[in-house]
């Protein structure tokens, strides 16, 4: 019977992890995405698995080639997105559009953008809504309509979204254009109608 020297045995304590992190490392690499957190007793955990709500310094390493490169948007505004996305529906109606998406830019907020001046923007805020009414804030199922910086904050706190996000933009949709010469016939349902442009925009 072959028997194990001491050296050989302390070769293999060290080498049984070292395998298990490179198995590690080739399912996240399979996957995609790495998760880096600290958790409840203050050990850094890595795994492909979203990190519990108790995990501490969350953060999200996405596998690539033959490099693991750090996500600039944390963990836990990652699973706020994909559990309660964020939409604004608007255009350029003034004030009341502008201070909507400056409180999300000022969250740093990722959102989707969808322009009411279009056709297809005007039927998505029907469906959604019954109206015309802009802005609107969607999160989630959770749906306000109107401007209300109170009520849109609580709706981001309940998707899980930090007060700061960490998304940073300069991306203006709602800024209203300089005055014409000639003015555009006002849109029915809107105020005014302001050049149509792309819609659906995400801003992240």
């Amino acid at each position: 019977m072959f028997a194990f020297s001491s050296s050989l045995f302390s070769f293999l304590r060290r080498a049984v992890p070292a395998a298990m992190m490179l198995a590690l490392a080739f399912n996240v690499f399979a996957q995609g995405t790495l998760y880096r957190y600290v958790d409840a007793d203050g050990r850094v955990v890595y795994t492909d698995r979203p990190p519990p709500p108790s995990a501490r310094e969350s953060q999200i390493k996405r596998a690539g080639g033959n490099f693991v490169e750090t996500d600039k948007i944390s963990a836990s505004t990652r699973q706020a997105m994909e559990r309660f996305p964020v939409t604004l529906y608007a255009f350029s109606c003034g004030v009341l559009c502008e201070d909507a998406e400056a409180l999300l830019q000022k969250r740093g907020i990722p959102y989707t953008f969808v322009n009411t001046q279009t056709d297809a923007g005007i039927e998505k805020l029907k469906a959604l809504t019954g109206g015309l009414q802009v802005p609107v804030l969607q999160v989630g199922k959770d749906v306000s309509k109107g401007f209300n910086d109170a009520a849109w904050e609580q709706m981001l706190d309940r998707g899980g979204y930090a007060k700061d996000a960490g998304v940073r933009t300069a991306v203006k949709h709602t800024t209203a254009p300089p005055p014409s010469a000639t003015p555009e016939p006002a849109r029915q349902g809107f105020d005014s109608a302001p050049p149509p442009s792309a819609s659906d925009v995400p801003v992240i």
